[in-house]
């Protein structure tokens, strides 16, 4: 079976790897009745030019692409059948891009039973195809590639999700797993390893499923986060665990799991923390995830996408588990008196400012943002003037006093106007003006043939407030996107005008930047 495309002359659409991280790479989808294997499909080798707004060539096919796919007839498919296909490209000239194109189509075959004689179509067009397979290579379909160089795919997507943790998305994360295995561990005996093992298996099982389910289902990646009973229950579980941390309740795992467990207390609760915090890891999300996600969505495998996602954040999830195991085994240390005590008090403070972090997108304004400042702030004198737990050693109660002023003077600096940041779409001082997008703006724009450039973004996406803080700030940045009509697209809440602008420029996650 062939696909051809063609393209209008001045025009060029990106290969199926164009080589550059900002370029939309052409999908070609194949939808098969049911019981047929998927294609292996080979695409054309392109054409490597140079654009003003790239510093390497990109990879484009012009005038006419043609991608052959391979299919394997089930013996029960005698009879007539309509194949699909869905192909998604962007045309772009040398200056500007058109928004993402699917074209839907497809062609009626009858599948003859053996021996039967038949009339070839377009005979010309495969017999070129098929001689020159061999010596084009192409790109090769994910089941050509699963199934030759899977560990080596494997281990490169470990790494990747590795890499991920140099990203700000994961800062969460880290005070919520110190004041998790901190308080979690005081009274364990044993190895604390296998907490930490179960907490790290649960984000990963949360983020697979929620990895194939985006893939497959063509939602934003981390969308989940749009949900006010998703955030709700982030919210419930932080305060839960820090009540705990200043001994307002015991926080023990019902009997009926520990049972389940075999006695093994504490590892269920770790896997159910593992489940809720795998929410928030979702929204970490990269070039090499955007690419994953194509990938996974274009082979339609749900099983192989989990094992790819779900390799992915183990990976991601490597430091927590050293970080989880760690926390514990200083937990248990014999010096660990009541300074303890008073380190769990603080990351009882940090905790409630995190469900405070989390809760911040639903509320109106700045309110948010003064929630937190304010928790940290009254947390922190809490810590300084009233309970002086751990401070009898005047080494300890240096340290404590440190760690109380890191969260009085962070409180103050969260505070609405004590710095600049945030991803507010109007103006303000050293930031660059944007306005909401609107479908009739944003076309009037493109017809004016001006550089258009659109930002999706939402409140709980930590990469998005990065992006406005340090990059959009920059001064040679500024004065670059001074001559573009700019564009935002708030996603932090889940709407239909929100959604058909997911579909119609492709869309996997967030932050991302389209001009």
């Amino acid at each position: 079976m062939a696909v051809r495309l063609t393209v209008d002359r001045g025009w060029h659409v990106n290969s199926d790897n164009p080589g550059d991280e900002f370029s939309l790479p052409t999908e070609v989808k194949f939808m098969l009745p049911d019981g047929w294997l998927d294609p292996v499909v080979s695409f054309p080798d392109g054409e490597m030019i140079d654009f003003e707004f790239s510093d390497d060539p990109i990879e484009v096919w012009e005038h006419e692409a043609v991608i052959l796919a391979s299919l394997v007839i089930p013996e029960f498919a005698i009879g007539d059948h309509r194949l699909r296909v869905v192909v998604t490209a962007q045309a772009c000239n040398n200056t500007q891009c058109l928004p993402p194109e699917e074209v839907r189509t497809g062609v009626d075959v009858t599948v003859a039973p053996p021996g039967a004689s038949s009339s070839p179509v377009n005979e010309e067009i495969f017999t070129k195809l098929v001689a020159g397979s061999a010596d084009q290579g192409g790109s090769g379909d994910s089941s050509d590639l699963t199934s030759r160089s899977l560990p080596l795919l494997l281990i490169g997507v470990f790494f990747a999700g590795l890499a991920l943790n140099l990203t700000p998305c994961v800062f969460p994360l880290i005070p919520i797993t110190i004041g998790f295995f901190t308080q979690q561990t005081k009274d364990r005996e044993g190895s604390t390893f296998p907490l930490a093992l179960a907490y790290v298996l649960g984000i990963a099982l949360t983020y697979s499923v929620l990895g194939v389910l985006a893939a497959l289902s063509g939602a934003i990646f981390g969308s989940a986060l749009q949900s006010p009973w998703v955030v709700g229950l982030i919210v419930v579980v932080l305060l839960s665990l820090a009540t705990s941390m200043f001994g307002l309740w015991e926080l023990r795992v019902p009997t009926w799991a520990q049972k389940a467990s075999g006695g093994r207390t504490g590892i269920f609760g770790a896997l159910i923390m593992g489940l809720v915090m795998g929410f928030i890891a979702a929204p970490c999300i990269g070039p090499f995830v955007v690419g994953l996600l194509t990938y996974v969505g274009q082979r339609g495998d749900p099983l192989l996408g989990f094992v790819l996602f779900f390799t992915l954040a183990m990976g991601l999830g490597l430091p927590y588990l050293i970080l989880g195991t760690f926390t514990g085994a200083i937990n248990k240390l014999p010096a660990s008196g009541m300074w303890m005590i008073g380190v769990r008090r603080v990351f009882g403070v940090i905790l409630i400012a995190m469900a405070a972090y989390f809760a911040a997108p639903l509320m109106p304004g700045d309110s948010g943002r003064w929630l937190m400042s304010a928790v940290l702030v009254l947390g922190a004198l809490y810590l300084l003037v009233v309970d002086r737990t751990g401070h009898e050693q005047a080494s300890i109660d240096r340290v404590m006093r440190m760690l109380a002023a890191t969260v009085l003077v962070v409180g103050v600096m969260m505070a609405p106007g004590i710095r600049e940041g945030g991803t507010a779409v109007t103006a303000t001082a050293g930031h660059l003006e944007w306005q909401a997008y609107e479908v009739a703006a944003a076309k009037a724009a493109i017809a004016g043939g001006g550089p258009v450039i659109v930002d999706f973004y939402a409140d709980w996406c930590a990469p998005c407030r990065e992006l406005d803080e340090r990059t959009f700030s920059a001064p040679e940045v500024r004065a670059v996107l001074e001559g573009y009509t700019r564009f935002k697209v708030d996603l932090t809440r889940a709407t239909d005008s929100g959604q058909a602008l997911i579909s119609e420029y492709a869309v996997m996650g967030v932050p991302t930047v389209i001009v």
